[in-house]
C-alpha cells in the first residue's frame, strides 16, 4: 500500500539495517526479571545496556558502545529488550526502573494530508523465535552461546479504506471511433515454444541406383554363348527432423481523435469521508506478556466529538471519485470515474497507522461519507488511446540422416553369334525395387544441420487489445441533479479491535440509501478483500421485537428496561446467504442469556455462556431470553443486545437490519439500580 518510497516506508529487513536498532539488557543475578522489578532494591540488579544503538555494516550487526559481557557464574541471568528503528525512537523510549517502554503519540493531523500521512511512524519491537521477550537467561541458552536473536515484529495496526458501490451506474457506449493513428513498436525477441522431433521416411523404397558392369572373371564360353557380371547398386535413407515453433510480440499503440460516445445514467463522486474511534496516544511496554501480541497500556482516544480523519478534495481523497464541481466534472469528465462496483483506493495508496485498540468489546469505528449523484445524459467527445499485442510465429527445423546399402550381383549371358542380351540366366531384375533385400544395419546418425531460418514476413496478427482509454473529454448536455441540503450523506459503524501488527482494509459499500462496511484484518502482508453485505441477504420475517409483558419500559432510541425480571426477545429470518445467528450481551457483565424457565444457559464447565447461537430456519421463530444476574444491584447496568449473522465460514457480520424501532440499529437493555 505505500505510495513512493520515502512517503511512508513500512520497516522491512533493508530499512532496519539501514536505520538500527535499540537494546536494553539487565543483570538480575540469581533473581528473575520480573521478581527484582518489583522490589524498591533496584541496587541489586544493573542496567547492562541503557538503549543501545546495534548498527548494521558489511553484512553484521555491531554494538556501537563498549562491549559488555555475559556474567560468567552459573544461574545469574541477562533480560534483553528491543525495538527499532532506534534514530525515530532516541529520546523517546523511557525506561521508570522496571521495563522499557515507548510513548506513542498519533503523528496524522485531522486532515489526512499527504505531509501528515509521510510523519507516521512504523514501531517494531524484538523477541524471541516463540514470541516472546528474552527474559532471564543465561548465555548457555543459547547455541551458539550467548548469540541472542532478535525477531522484529510491527507493533501498530495498519488501517487502508477502500469504497466500492452496488449502485446503477452510468451506460456509455461508442457511437464513433474517430480518426485512428498507429504506430508500432519494435519487435521483442522470439520465445521458442516445444521442440518437436519425428522420424520421417521411417520405412522408405530404395532411395537410388547405379550399375556397372564387369566381366567375369574366367571370360569361359559355354557353347556359344559368354558370361558376364552385372552389379546393382542400392542405397535406403532415413531421415530424422525437430522442429521449433517461435513467436515474438510488439506492442501498437493507437491514438484516436473526436471519438463520440453517448452516455447516460448515473455517476457517485465522493464529497468526504470522516472516521471516528481510533486512539490517539499509547504506550508501547517492550516485555509483551502474550506470545507474538504487543502490550499496549494507557491508550487514549481522541478528545471531544469532531471527526478525527477526514478525508476530502483537499486531501489524499483519490481525485477519480471527488466531487469538486458539476462545471469540473463536466469539463474534464473522464477524470472522475466516481464509485464502481471494482473496488477502488480511497486514499491513493496511502493507509493510517494507527495505535491498538485491543480490549475494549463494543468499541467501534465509525464513518461516515457524503456523496454526490450526477444524472448524466449526453454526448461525449474524446481523444483517446490503447495499446493491442501483437504477434507472429514462425517455425525453424533442422534434420540429420543415416543410411544402409545393399549390392545385387546378376549374371547375363551373350550369344557369341548375337550382340543382344539373354537375361535367361538373372536372379533378379535390376529395374525392380521390390527385389533389392537391405539386411544390414542402418550406419550411425549423421550430425544436426544447423536450424534453418526462415524469414518471419509480413503479418502480424493481434493477440490481445486494451479497452479505449480516454486521455481528455468533453461532455456535452450533462445534467446534475444535486442539492446540498438533500445530498445523500450515510454512516455506518464497524465494530472492531485493531490489533498491532495487523493490516486492515475498511471496505465502504455504498447502495442507494445505505452504506454497509466491512472490516476484514489481515497479516501485515495484505491481500485485498471485499465484501457484499447486500448479496442475497437473509430476509427479515420478523424483526427484532420484545414481549411487552416482560419489558417495563422501552423508547424509539433503542433502550429497553427489563428491571429485575427477564427480558423476552424474539425474530424471525428468512434464507440468504447467511448460516446460522448470534445473539451477544456487550457491556457491563450484569445480564446473562437464560431458559424460557429463567435458568441460566451455562457452557461445560458451568459457566454462564457469553452468547448463544443457532441456525436460521426460516420456520423457526427465534427467542432470547435474558435475566439480570445481581437482583438486588445498587448501580444501574446496561449492555448491548447485539446480533450478528453468521457465514458457511464462520465469520460474522453485525444484523443491522433486524430492529423496527425507527433509527436504531440495536437495542441497549437496561436493569435500573434495586
Amino acid at each position: 500500500m505505500t505510495k513512493a518510497v520515502g512517503d511512508i516506508t513500512d520497516i522491512d529487513n533493508t530499512e532496519l539495517q539501514s536505520r538500527g536498532f535499540g537494546v536494553y539488557a539487565f543483570y538480575t543475578g540469581a533473581e528473575e526479571f520480573s521478581a527484582a522489578t518489583d522490589s524498591s532494591d533496584y541496587s541489586k540488579y544493573g542496567l547492562v545496556l541503557n538503549n543501545r544503538k546495534f548498527e548494521y555494516s558489511a553484512s553484521t550487526w555491531s554494538n556501537s558502545g563498549k562491549a559488555e559481557f555475559w556474567p560468567t557464574s552459573e544461574g545469574e541471568n541477562l533480560s534483553l529488550f528491543a525495538y527499532a528503528p532506534w534514530d525515530t525512537w532516541n529520546g523517546i523510549v523511557e525506561y521508570d526502573g522496571k521495563v522499557p517502554y515507548i510513548n506513542y503519540d498519533d503523528y496524522v493531523a485531522q486532515n489526512l494530508s499527504v505531509a501528515e500521512l509521510s510523519k507516521q511512524r512504523d514501531i517494531l519491537w524484538g523477541t524471541n523465535t516463540a514470541g516472546n521477550p528474552h527474559k532471564n537467561v543465561e548465555k548457555d541458552n543459547y547455541d551458539p552461546e550467548g548469540t541472542v536473536d532478535f525477531h522484529f515484529r510491527h507493533a501498530v495496526a495498519k488501517v487502508h479504506l477502500g469504497v466500492k458501490g452496488t449502485l446503477p451506474g452510468e451506460i456509455r457506449n461508442q457511437t464513433a471511433t474517430g480518426t485512428v493513428t498507429g504506430s508500432n513498436g519494435t519487435a521483442g525477441d522470439p520465445e521458442d515454444g516445444e521442440t518437436t522431433p519425428s522420424v520421417e521416411d521411417a520405412n522408405p523404397v530404395v532411395a537410388n541406383s547405379s550399375e556397372y558392369y564387369s566381366q567375369h572373371s574366367g571370360r569361359e564360353w559355354v557353347g556359344n554363348n559368354r558370361y558376364y557380371v552385372r552389379d546393382y547398386h542400392a542405397v535406403q535413407t532415413q531421415t530424422e527432423k525437430e522442429s521449433i515453433v517461435q513467436t515474438r510480440y510488439r506492442t501498437r499503440t493507437e491514438t484516436a481523435s473526436n471519438a463520440v460516445y453517448s452516455v447516460s445514467g448515473q455517476r457517485y463522486l465522493v464529497e468526504q469521508v470522516t472516521l471516528k474511534g481510533f486512539n490517539q496516544t499509547g504506550t508501547l511496554v517492550l516485555d509483551n506478556s502474550v506470545s507474538y501480541f504487543p502490550k499496549w497500556i494507557n491508550t487514549a482516544k481522541f478528545p471531544g466529538s469532531s471527526p478525527e480523519y477526514v478525508l476530502n478534495c483537499g486531501n489524499v481523497l483519490s481525485q477519480s471519485l471527488q466531487y469538486v464541481s458539476a462545471a469540473a466534472v463536466q469539463s474534464n469528465f473522464n477524470t472522475y470515474t466516481g464509485i464502481t462496483e471494482t473496488p477502488s483506493d480511497l486514499m491513493s495508496g496511502y493507509f493510517l497507522y494507527a495505535v491498538p485498540r485491543e480490549s475494549a468489546t463494543g468499541d467501534r469505528i465509525a464513518v461516515t461519507i457524503d456523496y454526490h449523484k450526477l444524472n448524466v445524459q449526453g454526448t461525449l467527445t474524446a481523444n483517446q488511446s490503447r495499446q493491442i499485442i501483437q504477434k507472429q510465429t514462425r517455425t525453424i527445423s533442422r534434420s540429420r540422416k543415416r543410411t544402409r546399402n545393399s549390392e545385387i550381383i546378376t549374371v547375363y549371358s551373350v550369344n557369341n553369334n548375337n550382340s543382344s542380351w539373354n537375361t535367361a540366366y538373372s536372379n533378379s531384375e535390376a529395374s525392380d525395387a521390390a527385389n533389392y533385400t537391405f539386411t544390414s544395419d542402418y550406419g550411425d546418425w549423421s550430425a544436426w544441420s544447423a536450424w534453418s531460418n526462415p524469414s518471419w514476413g509480413n503479418t502480424w496478427i493481434d493477440d490481445s487489445a486494451e479497452e479505449w482509454t480516454i486521455t481528455s473529454s468533453s461532455l456535452t448536455g450533462a445534467t446534475v441533479n444535486y442539492d446540498d441540503d438533500t445530498s445523500p450523506h450515510l454512516s455506518g459503524e464497524i465494530i472492531t479491535s485493531l490489533q498491532g501488527g495487523r493490516a486492515y482494509d475498511i471496505n465502504l459499500i455504498v447502495a442507494g440509501d445505505k452504506i454497509e462496511l466491512d472490516v476484514v484484518p489481515k497479516p501485515w502482508e495484505l491481500k485485498e478483500f471485499d465484501f457484499d453485505y447486500n448479496a442475497n441477504i437473509n430476509d427479515v420475517i420478523q424483526a427484532l421485537t420484545y414481549d411487552s409483558s416482560y419489558i417495563d419500559y422501552a423508547d424509539a432510541q433503542g433502550n429497553v428496561w427489563i428491571n429485575n425480571r427477564m427480558g423476552k426477545f424474539y425474530f424471525k429470518l428468512g434464507t440468504g446467504k447467511y448460516a446460522s445467528w448470534q445473539a451477544s450481551l456487550v457491556g457491563d457483565a450484569a445480564f446473562g442469556f437464560c431458559d424460557e424457565n429463567g435458568n441460566f444457559i451455562l457452557d461445560d464447565h458451568g459457566n454462564r455462556v457469553a452468547s448463544i447461537r443457532n441456525a436460521i430456519d426460516p420456520e423457526v421463530m427465534n427467542y432470547i431470553y435474558i435475566k439480570p444476574i445481581d437482583t438486588e444491584a445498587s448501580v444501574t447496568s446496561h449492555a448491548k443486545l447485539r446480533i450478528y449473522y453468521i457465514d458457511a465460514t464462520g465469520d460474522a457480520t453485525v444484523a443491522l437490519n433486524l430492529v423496527n424501532l425507527s433509527g436504531v440499529t440495536e437495542w441497549t437493555i437496561w436493569q435500573n439500580a434495586n
